[in-house]
């Protein structure tokens, strides 16, 4: 009987492991990359994100016209926990809402159905194709409080609720978009609206948020230290930290705007390529040091076929993968790439006095003639490599599983706005056709 039990087991433990999605170490033999797999997040009610915060009935968003509490969104940002194969953080942004539009088309404003929703961390787990959830931690305040996503002030758009009522600014809220774990188990979260910088403890308490100098409110529930360069308030509406990478140690963390500064309907800035990056020393991470501020230049929005306007070229994810090069998530209509940034030769010009200024934004194709050398940078995916089987162009996480092999998320906008079809939460295992180089 015993030995019929050990065969059994064996047998059990061989289905298991054929079952188990093997990730390579090298690049696709043809050098185009591949979707290796594809998991997805089942309908489960935005409630679950939430726990122990009251947010409205069912019966009374739907009413009024939010019918996509089933679809929530949680890819704004992806890690991987270390020491495990499949077992991921991911982020939820500000959390639902959609432009507030009147009679004739002009945006006022945004309206947010669930005005107590809390942005999360997520932590799943992906296995047979399935994105599982197996605890999310709300983000709240000194006093266990949700934070919410409400915008923080004037600079942000005025924040409605379903019945159009205007709802108080919030200066703790949060519109957060990206994520990383430091060494000391806290995490490393990067937001929008101020642009700012948080750290927030396992429990999802917020122990330091850094905002740009000028921008800190005595009453925020939580600490804060404005001590980030002035000049970031100048970020576009809804384009702020889109990005946080974090160096292998640990102590050196680097956020980087979604797209450049200026007004985006100015002629001085709607052509700019020109996105600034922020380094930040963590080795004390509740006493964070600005050490520098580099360049680096977006594509071309020619190298986006479908793509009207350079604005509307984004960053929306980054990684480290060395002490000076960067993997960035870069995207626009109906495209992708993964951009390879070096900062190796790039001008720090962070004590510089053109860094407070918006000339580089506005001389972005002259850099040279300013005596600023910008990231170098190289294509390392094209999304036209997979033949287009991304079926969205809104990838918002991304982490690096092996040289290559990487891993995309979406923003599927909780399914409003755009997402007429309740288009679910995915993540991609894309084998890449190029291997990245880490750790060099």
């Amino acid at each position: 009987m015993r030995f019929i039990f050990i065969i059994l087991f064996f047998i059990l433990n061989v289905q298991l492991e054929a079952n188990e999605l093997i990730i390579p170490t090298i690049a696709t033999k043809t050098h185009r990359a591949s979707i290796l797999e594809v998991f997805e997040l089942s309908a489960i009610d935005i409630a679950n994100l939430n726990p122990n915060i009251q947010l409205d009935p069912i019966e009374y968003s739907e009413g009024k016209g939010y019918k996509g509490r089933n679809f929530p969104g949680i890819g704004s940002g992806l890690i991987r926990l270390p020491k495990t194969k499949n077992e991921f953080y991911m982020l939820t942004d500000r959390g639902p809402n959609f432009d507030n539009v009147n009679g004739v088309g002009k945006v006022y404003g945004k309206i947010f159905p669930l005005e107590n929703f809390a942005p999360a961390i997520v932590h799943v787990k992906l296995e047979n194709k399935a994105i599982q959830v197996i605890k999310s931690i709300p983000i709240v305040d000194s006093n266990g409080k949700s934070v919410t996503g409400i915008s923080n002030g004037k600079d942000d758009e005025t924040p409605y609720d379903l019945t159009e009522r205007v709802i108080s600014y919030r200066s703790g809220g949060l519109d957060t978009e990206a994520i990383q774990l430091l060494p000391d188990g806290n995490f490393l979260i990067s937001e929008e609206y101020g642009p700012s910088v948080l750290v927030v403890d396992p429990n999802g308490k917020v122990l330091m948020r850094y905002l740009p100098k000028g921008k800190a409110k005595l009453d925020t529930p939580y600490p804060v230290k404005d001590i980030l360069p002035e000049v970031l308030k100048n970020r576009r509406s809804n384009r702020g930290f889109e990005n946080l990478a974090l160096s292998p140690d640990g102590k050196t963390a680097y956020a980087i705007l979604q797209s450049p500064m200026g007004d985006a309907k100015n002629s001085k800035f709607s052509n700019s390529r020109t996105v600034r990056i922020v380094r930040l020393d963590f080795s004390n991470p509740l006493d964070m040091k600005v050490t520098g501020m580099f360049l680096v230049l977006q594509s071309s929005m020619s190298e986006y076929p479908s793509t009207s306007k350079q604005a509307d070229m984004k960053f929306s994810d980054a990684v480290m993968l060395s002490s000076t090069k960067i993997l960035f998530l870069e995207r626009a209509t109906k495209k992708v790439k993964l951009i390879v940034a070096d900062l190796k030769n790039a001008t720090n010009i962070l004590d510089l006095p053109i860094s407070q200024s918006l000339e580089p934004e506005e001389k972005s194709e002259s850099l040279s003639a300013l005596n600023i050398e910008p990231a170098e940078t190289s294509v390392i995916f094209n999304s036209v490599d997979v033949f287009f089987q991304l079926d969205t162009d809104k990838l918002e996480g991304l982490a690096v599983l092996t040289p290559s092999v990487v891993a995309l998320s979406n923003d599927n906008d909780f399914a409003l706005g755009e997402n007429t079809t309740n288009y679910p939460s995915r993540v991609w295992y894309i084998q890449l056709g190029k291997e990245l180089s880490l750790g060099q």
